[in-house]
């Protein structure tokens, strides 16, 4: 572009900004801080753990009912306790919904209490960098230093040593090398590691295939086959789950996996343990809606319809939690629970479909279930209304018809969450979902649309301010690209008209505040954008599109202008 528009540093002068400064709007001031002067970051600082990834994370949480799950717990304290030093991994796999994640959180938070668990990681879809292998191997790191305090000046070394060692270009084989297995093996007393009294310790790594970079963590895979045959000994062991997917099971099944412990979901018969649950949770219903059964048969249900409760649950613990929450939300559980029966919903797809039939159906609640399916994390009601300008009271009447499939809290400023991942599994699959089908490219082309509309429609002078301005400058391009990449660049020419009406707007009306809130945020912020932006580009300029898809292509040039000129100019700010 031949002129960058005017900006927040425009006119002054007298003033420099060091290398590493940052910049934080407060109304219309600047307010900067941090330069190379500053004193050295902690190490939390500078492994940026994602706390709601651990063990101790809040919000709902899946874990083993007292009383069940006994078999498999006491087969993993055998593995952990056993004396087989090639055994060093433990691969627990099983299909959605037959336990996993419930597993592992319970182990973590057991051997967390023993003061044994090293770290622990639970990966999930949808929920920001819990999605992503980037932060596993620093997290993890993280709480080595919380549980051995003499690993954390050795951290502190190595980040000083290798500056780079977080960033993208560090292999996970160096990563893990450094930041785990040395640091480990340096601390470690040889008197208690030979001696009978050593108890091994324990990483506990959740739902593999819940990560969205594939290709990494298979890569990560081999990395950890490949870590203990190079040292005669460490004193931990490491459980893994997930489900048995191509790009995991192909890298458990290469002969160099010798050093793995396999257990299958699906090899322990879970029908005790699931009978145990829905007696107790059908209990609490009854007892909470006393007055209201005070007439039906007890025991409830009957004996013969928990049977068949169970005929239909098979040794899927999310199908039982599912529908204890179906029932147990309906203001006459027992009409519910009837109404189920009667249904023949046998499996988790039929009682999807169960609930689903049951909402208002609206507009605005598929909206809001496509906007959930397709975000990288879990956001608020709040911030959801205000995105997709909804009334916030409707919002929440709506999202209260599947409260029994995804958990609504009590706090609209705290976010949604799904239950069980088999939810988008299952809404994003036509031949699954049928007429309650979420089409993720279309999802995330409405929500490129609806952030430049938000940008439109809440004007600032000086900066885009709050959450949801600050998620929509930054991330419609990424909606843009993934709904093109996905789409094959097959869109409605009405669709692609009405963003290059609201990019212009963007370039234009808005440019000064676009620009301003740019130049303020981390370098990360604008690269993911650049990225994002470049990359559509590629796309439209590898296909023969109409003139509009043309015309969009020119105009993303020149948004890639735009930003790489807010770049330069803060290189010129920070070298000033």
């Amino acid at each position: 572009m031949s002129s960058s528009p005017p900006a927040v540093f425009e006119n002054a002068h007298d003033f420099t900004i060091s290398e590493g400064a940052q910049f934080n709007a407060a109304g219309r001031d600047v307010n900067v801080y941090g330069s190379r002067s500053s004193a050295p970051a902690a190490l939390h600082d500078l492994l940026r753990p994602v706390s709601n990834a651990t063990h101790t994370r809040s919000g709902h949480v899946a874990r083993c009912d007292p009383g069940t799950r006994l078999e498999i717990i006491a087969q993993i304290k055998e593995w952990l306790n056993g004396s087989d030093k090639r055994a060093a991994i433990c691969w627990l796999s099983g299909p959605a919904g037959y336990g996993k994640s419930a597993v592992a959180q319970t182990i973590a938070e057991r051997y967390a209490a023993k003061g044994r668990l090293l770290g622990c990681f639970f990966f999930l879809r949808g929920a920001g960098e819990r999605s992503h292998i980037s932060r596993l191997i620093p997290t993890l790191a993280h709480q080595i230093s919380l549980s051995v305090p003499a690993v954390k000046p050795l951290l502190e070394k190595v980040l000083r040593d290798e500056p780079a060692m977080l960033g993208p270009s560090v292999s996970l084989a160096h990563q893990f090398q450094k930041l785990i297995i040395e640091p480990i093996h340096s601390t470690t007393s040889k008197v208690l590691v030979f001696s009978h009294l050593a108890k091994q310790k324990i990483f506990v790594i959740d739902a593999l295939d819940e990560c969205n970079d594939k290709a990494e963590m298979a890569a990560f895979i081999d990395v950890l086959l490949n870590a203990f045959p190079e040292r005669s000994y460490l004193p931990f062991r490491i459980l893994l789950t997930s489900r048995v997917e191509e790009h995991i099971r192909k890298k458990f099944d290469h002969s160099g996996a010798q050093f793995l412990y396999r257990l299958n979901l699906e090899n322990f018969v879970a029908r005790s343990d699931i009978q145990v649950y829905f007696k107790r949770e059908f209990a609490r219903i009854s007892d909470q809606n006393r007055q209201m059964m005070q007439r039906i048969i007890k025991p409830w249900p009957s004996a013969k319809d928990l049977t068949e409760l169970l005929d239909k649950t098979g040794s899927s613990f999310a199908f039982a939690a599912t529908l204890i929450q179906f029932v147990g939300g309906d203001s006459m559980p027992h009409k519910a629970l009837q109404q189920l029966l009667e249904s023949g919903a046998d499996g988790l797809d039929p009682l999807y479909k169960q609930v689903l039939s049951s909402t208002s159906g609206t507009a605005a609640l598929y909206q809001i279930l496509g906007t959930i399916m397709v975000l990288e994390d879990n956001k608020s009601i709040s911030f959801l209304s205000s995105l997709l300008n909804l009334q916030h009271e409707e919002a929440i009447h709506d999202l209260l018809g599947v409260q029994s499939i995804i958990k609504i809290p009590g706090d609209d400023n705290e976010p949604i969450m799904l239950y069980h991942t088999s939810l988008r599994d299952f809404l994003t699959l036509k031949s699954r979902s049928e007429q309650y089908f979420i089409d993720p490219p279309l999802q995330h082309l409405h929500l490129a649309i609806r952030c430049l509309k938000h940008l439109a429609e809440n004007p600032s002078k000086d900066f885009f301010e709050g959450d949801v301005a600050t998620y929509a400058c930054f991330s419609w391009p990424h909606h843009i690209l993934l709904g093109f990449q996905e789409q094959a660049l097959n869109m409605d020419e009405t669709m692609t008209t009405s963003l290059v009406t609201l990019i212009k707007n963007l370039l234009t009306v808005h440019s000064k505040t676009w620009y301003n809130t740019m130049l303020i945020f981390e370098v990360s912020k604008k690269t993911r954008m650049l990225d994002c932006l470049r990359d559509g580009n590629n796309l439209f300029q590898a296909s023969q599109g109409s003139i509009v898809t043309r015309n969009f292509m020119k105009l993303l040039e020149q948004i890639i202008d735009f930003c790489e000129t807010v770049s330069n100019r803060r290189t010129m700010l920070l070298k000033s």
